[in-house]
């Protein structure tokens, strides 16, 4: 089989033996999860509070909302969690044995990730679904799932620890 590797739009070189399994991962050890929303600066947790490395826990940009905040430049961090900071892998698996591609995404713990498989059912086996592809997803009531799952609707899920407060009237399409 033949494959070409793409980095944001741009080929990439591969080797005569074409890799099995491409995947991105993230050090969420060494990288900030949130930020602040005004100065820009990666935020850590600590006991006092959110702090950047450069200034603690006093962010530089703030800018009062009323008369009675702290002057201009002397407030706290706006906390923003960083777009995707929640990710610590995402990888592609192609098993020509098993005819299938598996798709991979840890959230939770690094060792595991929640996978989507498609593949095709071989011609040989009989039955109505020989020659079909069929495709395996996480669900609520997995024996080995990657994170609690709890179902909204037909195919989407929260993804962890979720007790609503109120009732969900519409979710954005995936």
């Amino acid at each position: 089989m033949f494959a070409a590797l793409y980095v944001d739009g741009v080929p990439a070189g591969l080797s005569d033996d074409t890799p099995d399994t491409v995947s991105l991962e993230f050090d969420a050890d060494a990288s900030a999860i949130h930020r602040c929303r005004m100065c820009g600066e990666d935020l850590t947790e600590t006991a006092d509070g959110y702090e950047s490395e450069s200034n603690g826990t006093v962010c530089t940009d703030f800018e009062p909302a009323t008369d009675t905040d702290p002057e201009r430049g002397e407030g706290p961090h706006d906390l923003e969690p960083i777009p995707v900071s929640w990710c610590n892998s995402a990888a592609v698996h192609t098993e020509e044995s098993e005819d299938s591609v598996t798709v991979s995404i840890s959230v939770g713990d690094p060792r595991g990730a929640f996978t989507l498989t498609i593949r095709r059912v071989p011609d040989d086996v009989g039955g109505d679904l020989a020659g079909c592809l069929i495709m395996h997803t996480p669900h609520a009531g997995d024996t080995a799932p990657h994170m609690e799952l709890t179902p909204l609707h037909d195919g989407t899920y929260a993804v962890g620890p979720h007790a609503p407060a109120r009732r969900l009237h519409s979710l954005p399409a995936a």
